[in-house]
């Protein structure tokens, strides 16, 4: 019966330990400076706080954007996730995003893409925003 006991017990601290580990994840996208940095305030990850949310892009490895919006207030609106880079905007399609949701999306870049300057965009009916560029 200890053994049970113990078992159950490291289950749920490991559990518990995962949950930890993940909420420094998602907390930065929930907080922006004035300056538009993350709470990592590290260069490859930079924010935008806009009426109703807060747009994030954060460059990992190499060979990966993301691009996430948090919505915080207002109606429902479609948008598109995208970034910009050396000059051109990729997009993903479009998706409904409603008060109180986190859309993220990701994309595949080259390993040369990596440090280079890019923005995180939104674009919708009510215009297009974007973060401030991410670099090394």
């Amino acid at each position: 019966m200890r053994s049970k006991t113990n078992a159950t017990l490291i289950a749920l601290a490991i559990a518990g330990g995962s949950v930890m580990f993940s909420a420094p994840v998602a907390s930065a996208a929930a907080y922006c400076s004035g300056s538009g940095y993350t709470a990592t305030n590290e260069p490859m990850e930079r924010c935008t706080t806009l009426s109703n949310g807060i747009l994030y892009n954060k460059q990992v490895s190499g060979t990966t954007v993301y691009t996430t919006y948090s919505k915080t207030g207002g109606s429902s609106i479609s948008a598109k996730l995208g970034y910009t880079y050396s000059g051109s905007t990729k997009y993903a399609s479009a998706t409904s995003i409603s008060s109180g949701q986190t859309v993220k999306k990701s994309f595949g870049l080259g390993a040369t893409a990596y440090c280079k300057s890019m923005t995180g965009v939104l674009n919708y009916s009510g215009g297009t925003f974007q973060t401030p560029a991410t670099h090394c």
